[in-house]
């Protein structure tokens, strides 16, 4: 088909169809979608809770447990221990398929009933993590969310293959490190953004195999560096004890003055590692991928993004998790050896030809249903014939066509549409989607997403995290009975043991805000990765256009302007001087 130009039905804003789309959908037997890829996205984040735990009863067990779902929401909920047991079967919960309703009104009824998940964790981590959310195969980890195969690690966000971390978000194949942000295989690192392979170094941007370097920008393979000047290792080693990391006041002056020196070096607006025909950020060791975002071992993909485990192939509008996926769309914290997984909800682990599902787990050919494990032919939880399956399936679809769910906002749904917003069990301020798409309460009930209201902290404040002593080898072990109020948001939070010790070891100041204080302050100056911009190059030949920076290589397009244009997640008003990818590379390389 050729190339068209549709309406989102819930932005009202164009968005284009290209014929390698409508291929796809052609493939997997979809229709084309009616919501621009941004809305989209939006509508899948929305049924994440990744963040927001609460302590309320399992509904089995009786136990108070911690849970992604507060006590006020009307759903069965089963901690893990007792989800991942067979002490229940889901099929006890399946009903008849009612062809005078919608769907999503059917589907919506028994997502009520049907046991769900607590915290979106595996049974092992359970029990030796049990502060995490969205995460597997952890080992004494705290308050490590969307987290994968990593030890002894504490507070973090997009974490996978790490150890003994700690402050850190967007990392991968990190040791021993602290206030890290989108890092690759550091070792002994602090306060390190967009760099990889460096070592025993701190406050580094965009530095890549770099040692014993210290508050620099854009470096390659470089030593004894302090804010990009070089030093011998003597005068470096010397140098260096004049910066007393353990103190909080020398720490939050040190990163405010290299937040002020990277803007005098170009940013790398493509991080496109290893890849071959990619566009959007952040796309390592992958092919043949368009807009993807966060993504690693990816093919022939679009829309794609935050897949923390290679490899996915071959997929559309999939958000999270990854690890051996293929054709997949429309889905959200969808993998681990699943294939032809649509329309899917915090499920997989071998689960492959299932629609519109939640939860579901090495099963197959699954329309319509929640918590089944190791299950087949089944409908709303219901168990079919093999043939009796093919046949109400088609019968569904063809009933979701015609007769469609419609939202109290009047956006319709029929077959192969993700979830409706309103279908959502959490709040639009509990989920990730207020992450990447902020709004306020009144904006957001009015685009039909719901909304949480702040619950009475369960902890009194006894101690005020500014009244802490300035530095760590000054804070001994009393910390640890008291409750912190956190200097930006005033809500209370603890140091734990684990943590006290980290802090110690690495010469580090304890912390003055909570985790999530921490975090949005990590995640608000940072590019957005879902959205691109058409940006000019700003090298003017001789340097950028802010006459901050000076070239110190001859560019392709000699004395003159750059004259290539390109996307990128640096919106127009952001402060970083950006360059094209021929531009960076003749600085850097």
């Amino acid at each position: 088909m050729n190339q068209e130009s549709r309406n989102c039905q819930n932005c009202t804003q164009p968005f284009v169809i290209v014929p390698e789309d409508f291929a796809f959908y052609e493939k997997i037997k979809v229709p084309p979608p009616t919501f621009c890829p941004q809305c989209r996205l939006q509508r899948r984040l929305a049924f994440s809770n990744v963040f927001c735990l609460y302590k309320r009863p399992c509904d089995l067990c009786g136990k108070d447990v911690v849970s992604r779902y507060s006590r006020d929401k009307q759903y069965r909920v089963y901690c893990p221990q007792c989800w991942w047991s067979d002490k229940w079967d889901a099929v006890d919960y399946g009903r008849p398929y009612y062809f005078s309703r919608p769907f999503f009104e059917q589907f919506r009824e028994l997502w009520h009933e049907v046991p769900l998940l607590g915290l979106s964790v595996d049974l092992r981590t359970a029990i030796e993590s049990p502060y995490t959310n969205d995460v597997g195969y952890l080992r004494e980890c705290y308050l490590l969310f969307v987290a994968n195969h990593s030890e002894r690690s504490l507070y973090g966000y997009y974490v996978t293959q790490s150890r003994d971390c700690a402050d850190s978000s967007f990392i991968r194949e990190c040791e021993f490190s602290f206030d890290l942000f989108r890092a690759f295989q550091i070792y002994h690192g602090i306060g390190i953004e967009y760099s990889y392979t460096c070592s025993d170094s701190a406050f580094l941007w965009q530095c890549a195999n770099c040692h014993n370097c210290f508050a620099s920008a854009n470096l390659r393979n470089k030593q004894y560096h302090i804010f990009n000047r070089p030093y011998t290792r003597e005068a470096y080693l010397e140098k260096i004890k004049e910066y007393d990391l353990g103190s909080y006041k020398n720490y939050t002056r040190l990163k405010e003055e290299m937040s002020r020196h990277r803007l005098r070096y170009p940013a790398k607006v493509f991080h496109h590692d290893f890849s071959t025909n990619t566009t959007g950020l952040f796309v390592y060791s992958s092919k043949n991928c368009k807009e993807c975002f966060e993504i690693e071992g990816g093919e022939n993909c679009k829309y794609t993004s935050f897949i923390l485990t290679p490899t996915v192939k071959d997929s559309y509008d999939y958000t999270s998790w990854g690890e051996n996926a293929e054709l997949v769309y429309e889905a959200m914290v969808v993998g681990e050896g699943v294939r032809n997984v649509q329309f899917g909800e915090e499920t997989g682990i071998g689960l492959y030809d299932a629609y519109y599902t939640k939860l579901c787990n090495t099963s197959s050919n699954l329309f319509g249903c929640i918590s089944m494990r190791t299950k087949s032919h089944c409908i709303l939880n219901k168990q079919y014939s093999k043939e009796e399956y093919g046949d109400m399936v088609r019968k569904i679809i063809a009933q979701m066509n015609e007769m469609p769910y419609t939202d109290a906002q009047g956006r319709v749904y029929r077959y192969g549409e993700f979830f409706p917003a309103e279908l959502s069990v959490f709040g639009y301020n509990e989920s990730l989607a207020q992450t990447y798409y902020p709004l306020g309460e009144e904006e957001a009930r009015q685009k039909g997403y719901r909304w949480k209201d702040a619950e009475p902290s369960r902890h009194t404040v006894t101690f005020r995290a500014q009244d802490l002593p300035d530095n760590i080898r000054d804070t001994d072990d009393s910390v640890l009975k008291e409750i912190l109020g956190c200097v930006s948001c005033g809500k209370a939070y603890r140091i734990i043991p684990q943590e006290m010790e980290f802090y110690r070891k690495m010469n580090v100041p304890v912390p003055r805000q909570c985790f999530y204080c921490r975090l949005d302050e990590k995640m608000k100056g940072q590019p957005h990765p879902a959205r691109l911009w058409t940006r000019a190059c700003q090298c003017t030949g001789q340097g950028s256009e802010n006459n901050v920076y000076h070239n110190e290589a001859g560019h392709f397009h000699a004395t003159v302007h750059c004259p290539n244009e390109f996307q990128t997640s640096y919106a127009p008003d952001r402060p970083e001087i950006v360059y094209c990818e021929p531009c960076y590379q003749a600085e850097v390389v």
